[in-house]
């Protein structure tokens, strides 16, 4: 590590010399806005990439759906080796992605802008754009009256740090490294996470069954509707205006937090939930609709049929005092029933998520309410298979919490790295 003036804290010792400070359009050949053409279904060669195209943490293209542009197509749209595309509009300003020759023959749509990089290695000058110092530049730089943007010739105006080409290959060398191993955590991750949904439709649809200790089968299952095995409880109505993360007596679940943030099994010493302000009054709320170990909360609305009952078990409530808020509806199954965790996985599988969605009503924005939830079927096994049931797919979900772990460090470790190379 050398420490001069222009220069990174944390460098390779092989290299030396101060760095220099060069503008995006001093290191850009061409530079152009992409084709106004409307997405299709993808014609199997030509991909078409947008802003919404281009994922949010990663930087990688990844569509959903993948899609063609539609009338004809110009080869000067084409991306290829050494372009970073901008986008210059919207809520998504000044989000980059730099091209990769594995996504194929990929053409850039009108909102965004096209720098191909000359005599520099293009990851060097791509991995800026995702530093704190290119985020503050875009908040200022798009700070305008309506719709914010940053067109092409502001963007020149972009500031890089500039060093010899060798250094910056051996930067850029190093970072991909870092990066391929956050890739095979993610790929490892989203492995254990299909492999679990795979797994829970065999269970839940009885297609794969445990056995006791002396290895015979558990007895069959009972099919019961919820509203026999569950009692529905009163919810309160408070807004996110009405929560806070500080302080108060009793905590809240709201509505979104089980949509965004929440995992299937909600353990109180793990997750952080909100507080009711302690000058909202409460006292009108009976002592039976506040939540217990065992209770499923659910989101009974979403505009998105998918989401729409979205459900969270309630396996530890570490001392606090807790209710169901806004939009949610408070489930209670009877005592002696359900093993602890069993209902929170049934509750995420396809067998329930289809009955969900059909008794759903609702046009922009479907909702579910506790009378037509009472209809449901819920497959009852035995308390030993439950509970082995519970364990297995709790298994799982470690390992994937696990890895989520080393990502998370992985991710602030190349936060360091790049606050070093380049600070």
């Amino acid at each position: 590590m050398i420490n001069k003036p222009n220069t990174p804290s944390l460098r390779f010792p092989q290299f030396s010399g101060n760095w220099e400070i060069k503008k995006l359009g001093e290191i850009a050949g061409e530079i152009s806005y992409g084709m106004n053409s409307a997405a299709i279904v993808y014609d199997g060669v030509n991909k078409y990439i947008r802003i919404t195209d281009i994922d949010e943490s990663s930087r990688k293209f990844v569509p959903n759906p993948i899609s063609s542009p539609d009338g004809k197509i110009e080869n000067k749209y084409r991306l290829k080796e050494g372009d970073i595309v901008f986008a210059r509009t919207g809520a998504s300003v000044g989000k980059t992605y730099l091209y990769s020759k594995e996504d194929g023959d990929l053409y850039f749509a009108g909102f965004l802008i096209k720098f191909s990089i000359i005599n520099s290695n293009p990851y060097f000058v791509f991995i800026q754009t995702l530093l704190d110092e290119y985020n503050k530049w875009v908040k200022m730089m798009s700070m305008r009256s309506g719709q914010p943007g940053i067109n092409a010739e502001e963007y020149k105006t972009f500031e890089i740090k500039y060093t010899t080409l060798p250094e910056q290959e051996k930067i850029a060398g190093f970072l991909t490294v870092v990066d391929e191993k956050l890739q095979a955590l993610k790929k490892k991750k989203a492995l254990l996470e299909d492999y679990k949904k795979g797994i829970m439709q065999r269970i839940f649809s009885g297609n794969l069954r445990f056995k006791d200790a002396p290895g015979q089968p558990y007895p069959d299952w009972e099919v019961r509707k919820l509203g026999e095995v569950a009692s529905f409880k009163v919810t309160n109505s408070f807004s996110r205006e009405n929560l806070n993360y500080e302080s108060g007596e009793v905590k809240n679940i709201h509505y979104g937090d089980i949509h965004t943030k929440f995992k299937t099994i909600l353990d109180l010493k793990k997750e952080t939930v909100p507080f009711v302000n302690p000058e909202i009054s409460i006292s009108r709320i009976s002592g039976e609709n506040y939540c217990q170990v065992g209770d499923l909360i659910l989101a009974d609305a979403s505009e998105d049929l998918n989401d729409v009952g979205k459900c969270i078990e309630l396996v530890n409530l570490n001392g606090f005092i807790l209710l169901a808020g806004l939009d949610t509806i408070l489930i209670r199954p009877l005592n002696d029933i359900f093993f602890s965790g069993y209902l929170g996985y049934l509750f995420a599988s396809k067998i329930i998520r289809l009955q969900i969605q059909k008794e759903a009503q609702g046009s922009k924005v479907s909702g579910i309410s506790p009378l037509r939830l009472k209809n449901i079927s819920i497959p009852i096994p035995s308390l030993h298979e439950q509970e082995k049931i519970a364990e297995f797919l709790s298994a799982i979900d470690a390992k994937i919490a696990a890895i989520q772990t080393q990502l998370n460090k992985t991710l602030e470790w190349k936060k360091g790295l790049l606050q070093g190379m380049f600070c």
